[in-house]
Parts: structure tokens; C-alpha cells; sequence
């Protein structure tokens, strides 16, 4: 079926008459080359060379006369996404227009980034109600519209995990290559502040971050998720939205929205917090009203047959048990980031990776401060977790996506547990235990060929793994010396497929290279101050013959 055609949406345009239309359609053509053809030749759009349209355009000139002197830039958009603002000049229009921003994914290619959202990005992201987005998507009339910052983090999301057959259908030559076109598109909107809606602001934002923690020039990660934070808070995104003139709808979003916020900035920035909590001149506990999120703050329904149609089908938007599993896991992961002090593990093993010597970074010459409360706590946590949110390996040999989609989700949130009970403990034989454990579940995803599709968050943990491993080649028997080898492997081909949006990743990698000892030093310090290896050692000897992973 041959595309739609797309009609002018700058909000107060002016018909420009039979010129204007004739070059328009030129314009659309040069576009479409640009779109097919940029991706084999940048990673960052440019115009591409109009010359072999140029003597059409001059015809047409000829034919109806020359144009007129100030010509606005004709911008061509879907009707399911929203226009632009009037306050936008015709130089910033055209400077988005080069920037490839005013460019949308081919149909094929859409269908198969929404799917990919669906399986591997709102169950971590909840933000968007499904089927709104996808119903404006099908009936594309503009009765309703979709942000245009919004649907372009979408699908940069959501290129993290789509198949690489599909990137190469669209005429990227890898997935970086195409991640880093969805990104400009994405940043060159938010740097025009061409959204006014500042909800959908804070969600792009989320988005744009949540699996690219590379840096950008002068504006890495913590930049943009400090804009979140403050302008989610600016909203009142943080407070109880039952008392507002807000839709029921509007305020599962809402919340559904703060707690997905909250949740990155717990795992990963948790300092941020901290400077808003000092900003507003409060603790935690006024920090923030809004309700703890629950199932009732999802929707679940079978999506109708149009929106089906906009994913060409999806198991999850058609089965309410699989929504609700989604909904239970990301609930369980909220409760988790309230107690978790994972942060505090990330912080100190970015802050090792990276050589720096601030008084907060060096490593204590002894033993860490127990906290028996946390440790407590996040136990009571762990046995009261519901049976959807608890880890099962799929029962099958080839599992389907939803079933590879929602094994990683559980794995994650036990790797997040995992990681808690770390931070929290200072007695060797839980932490043997927990770097155990963790190894396993990094040997099931990468038997699954899962490692991609991990958070950049779980970097902190491959890192405190192979520092663990690498120690017991040192100190081990041949056996423990076999397996640690094998582990090592895996963890590095994990690490270099997640260097893709890990900074901590790329820099891990970095530092092995270089051949650093002392970096691997003080990470050693770090996993077992004052503890005697060959006990740990011993226990991974055990446990590594009775794994669950080895008897699969």
C-alpha cells in the first residue's frame, strides 16, 4: 500500500500557492533519498545534495515564475504527530529540517521499533499508555496527536533491541549508525525547546537516557537527567495527583511516569536526589507525596484490532496476563529502589574505574559500616516478592520474545536485589554468595544472547564479577582457574556489547587495554577489604558444580 500522503502541520502556515505545492513535492523526494541514503554515508544528518533535482526545480520557475522572497520552510509531518510551535523561525525550522529532526522512521521500520518498545522498554519505562499511542498511530487523522520529542525518543528507545536485519533494511550500516541519528533528532528538539508540553519533555528525556549513558560533548548523562529531575519536580510530577483536575488516565500516567524517574535517578544518580532534596530544604520522606504506585495505576485491556495493526501484532498488548506480569515486575523494582542502595556500589566502582582521588572515592582500609536495618529490610522485601515478579529461566529451548523479554526483566530485578545486598553487607559469606549468584545469571543471559538488552546499570556488576574472578586466577586450584577463565570471557564480550550505551563499559574496556593493575587493585580492595580470597574462592568451587545454570 502505497504511503499517505502527509500534510502541512506548522501551526499558523500560509497557503503558498501552486509554487510552493510544486516544490513541495521535490522537497518530500529529497527527503526521502536523504532518509534511505544519509545512514551508509554519517552517523549524523546532514542535507544531502539536491543536483539532480535542481534543474526540475528551475523549470517549474520558469513555467509559473520566479518564487517569493520569503518563503517558509514547508514542513511535512504525519497527522498522528503534533505540529510545531508558531515562535519557531523559518531558520530554526530549516535547521531542523538538515538535522534530519523533521524525519520519521519508514512504516516497516516503525512496526518493528514499537514492538521492540513494547517487549523491552515499557516494562522498565512504563510512561506511555500503549494503547493511546498506538490507537493516534493507526487512525492517523489528526484528532489526536502524538509529540513529536516524544515519538522520536520512542524510537530511539527502542533501536537499542530491534533486530539488526530491520536496521540494515532501513539503510543504516549498523545499529550505532542508526542510534546515533535517532539521538540527534531527539537532542536537536530538545535544544530548540520545541516541545511546550513539559510531561512529554520529562518522558524524552527518560528515554534518551535510559540505555545511552555515553557521553555527548559537554552534556553526558547526569546533565540530562538533572533537566529531568528538576523539571519533572517543576510540574509537580512528584506530588500526589489525586487532588488535581487530572483524567484518571492523566494521573496513572503521572505516576506511573515520577516512579520511572525515581527509579533512574535512584540506581544511578542518587546524589541528584539528594541536591533536590536540598534545594527543597526537606528529607526524603517530604520530598516527594504521591502514592507508592500499584496495579491499579496501569491499564490492561486487549488492544483493538487497529492498534494490533500498528505492531503487526504483539503478544503482550494482546493478553491482559502478560500485562500484568509487566505491571507487577516494574511495581516490585520500585518497591526495591526505595530500599536499594545500589547506587552507592555504582558510584564507588565508576568512581575506581576512572582513577579519580577525591576524599569520597579511595577505598576504606577497613571493613564497611554494616547496616543490618537495610540488609533486613530488603530481605523482608525478597520474601514477600509475588510469584510474577520471581526469576524462572524459560521452560523451553527456543523462547518466544515474550518469554526472552520477561525472563530478563525478572533477572534484572533480582541482579538489582543481588547488588543491594552487597552494598549493604559486610560478612564475606553473603558476598561470596551474592557474586555467585550473579555470575550464574550472567551465564543464563548470555546463553539466552540477552547481554545487549541489559540496562547500562549492570556494568557495575559485570565489573565487580570479573574483578572477583580475576582474583581467583591468581589464588584458585586449576578447576576454579578453568571457570574463572570462561566466566572472564563471557563477561567481556558482555561488556563490549553493552559499550554500545555504557560509558562505565567503554571505560572498563579502556582500562583493560591499557594493562592497569592498579585500577584492578583498587576494585579488589573494594570486593574483599581485609578478607582472606581462598575462602571465596572455595565456596565458588562448590557452588559452581551445583549452580542452577549448570544443570540446564
Amino acid at each position: 500500500m502505497a504511503p499517505r500522503p502527509m500534510k502541512s502541520r506548522l501551526k499558523g502556515a500560509s497557503p503558498l500557492g501552486l509554487i510552493v505545492l510544486v516544490e513541495g513535492i521535490f522537497a518530500a523526494q529529497i527527503r526521502r533519498m536523504e532518509q534511505r541514503e544519509l545512514p551508509r554515508n554519517s552517523s549524523i544528518p546532514a542535507v544531502a545534495a539536491t543536483e539532480p533535482l535542481d534543474n526540475y526545480i528551475s523549470i517549474v520557475h520558469q513555467l509559473l515564475g520566479p518564487q517569493p522572497l520569503s518563503l517558509p520552510v514547508s514542513i511535512n509531518v504525519p497527522d498522528y504527530v503534533s505540529g510545531l510551535p508558531n515562535r519557531l523561525e523559518s531558520g530554526d525550522l530549516q535547521y531542523l529540517e538538515n538535522k534530519g529532526a523533521l524525519c520519521l522512521p519508514t512504516a516497516r521500520f516503525r512496526t518493528e521499533l514499537l514492538k521492540s518498545y513494547i517487549l523491552w522498554v515499557h516494562p522498565q519505562v512504563p510512561i506511555l499508555h500503549l494503547e493511546s499511542f498506538l490507537c493516534t498511530i493507526a487512525k492517523n487523522d489528526g484528532s489526536n496527536s502524538i509529540s513529536l520529542l516524544l515519538f522520536h525518543a520512542v524510537m530511539f528507545a527502542a533501536s537499542m533491541f530491534v533486530d539488526i536485519s530491520h536496521i540494515h533494511d532501513e539503510g543504516y550500516t549498523s545499529r550505532q549508525a542508526a542510534r546515533d541519528v535517532l539521538f540527534q533528532r531527539v537532542k536537536t528538539l530538545l535544544e530548540l525547546h520545541c516541545e511546550d508540553d513539559r510531561l512529554s519533555t520529562v518522558q524524552a528525556l527518560l528515554l534518551l537516557i535510559h540505555w545511552n549513558d555515553l557521553p555527548d560533548a559537554e552534556k553526558d548523562t547526569r546533565h540530562w537527567m538533572g533537566i529531568c529531575l528538576s523539571l519533572a519536580m517543576s510540574i509537580g510530577l512528584h506530588r500526589n495527583p489525586d487532588s488535581t483536575a487530572l483524567t484518571p488516565s492523566q494521573r496513572q500516567t503521572w505516576r506511573r511516569t515520577w516512579w520511572s524517574v525515581y527509579n533512574y535517578a535512584q540506581l544511578t544518580a542518587h546524589d541528584l536526589l539528594a541536591m533536590m532534596r536540598i534545594k527543597e530544604n526537606c528529607d526524603e520522606s517530604q520530598l516527594f507525596d504521591t502514592t507508592m504506585i500499584n496495579l491499579d495505576d496501569f491499564q490492561f485491556s486487549v488492544s483493538s484490532p487497529e492498534a494490533r495493526a500498528v505492531v503487526d501484532y504483539c503478544e503482550v498488548i494482546c493478553t491482559i496476563e502478560y500485562q500484568v506480569i509487566q505491571a507487577q515486575v516494574f511495581i516490585e523494582k520500585t518497591r526495591l529502589c526505595q530500599l536499594s542502595q545500589f547506587s552507592r556500589v555504582s558510584s564507588q566502582v565508576s568512581n575506581l574505574v576512572h582513577e579519580t582521588n577525591g576524599p569520597d572515592d579511595k577505598v576504606s582500609s577497613t571493613n564497611p559500616i554494616p547496616h543490618p536495618d537495610e540488609a533486613e529490610k530488603l530481605q523482608k522485601w525478597q520474601l514477600q516478592l509475588p510469584s510474577a515478579a520471581q526469576l524462572q529461566y524459560p521452560a523451553v529451548m527456543t523462547p518466544t520474545e515474550w518469554e526472552r523479554s520477561i525472563y530478563l526483566h525478572r533477572t534484572w530485578l533480582r541482579l538489582l536485589y543481588l547488588g543491594s545486598v552487597y552494598a549493604v553487607s559486610c560478612d564475606i559469606s553473603p558476598i561470596d554468595q551474592c557474586i555467585s549468584e550473579i555470575t550464574d545469571l550472567f551465564d543464563e543471559i548470555h546463553s539466552l544472547d540477552l547481554s545487549q538488552n541489559l540496562p547500562c546499570s549492570s556494568t557495575v556488576l559485570l565489573i565487580l564479577v570479573l574483578t572477583y574472578h580475576r582474583r581467583a586466577l591468581d589464588t584458585g586450584t586449576a578447576r576454579v582457574q578453568a571457570l574463572s577463565a570462561r566466566t572472564i570471557h563471557k563477561c567481556w564480550n558482555m561488556i563490549q556489547r553493552i559499550g554500545e550505551t555504557s560509558e562505565l563499559a567503554t571505560r572498563i574496556i579502556a582500562v583493560r587495554d591499557a594493562a592497569r593493575d592498579s585500577v584492578w587493585e583498587r576494585l579488589l580492595r573494594l570486593l574483599s577489604i581485609g578478607i582472606n580470597a581462598q575462602d571465596g574462592i572455595d565456596q565458588i568451587d562448590d557452588k559452581s558444580s551445583n549452580s542452577p545454570s549448570c544443570s540446564k
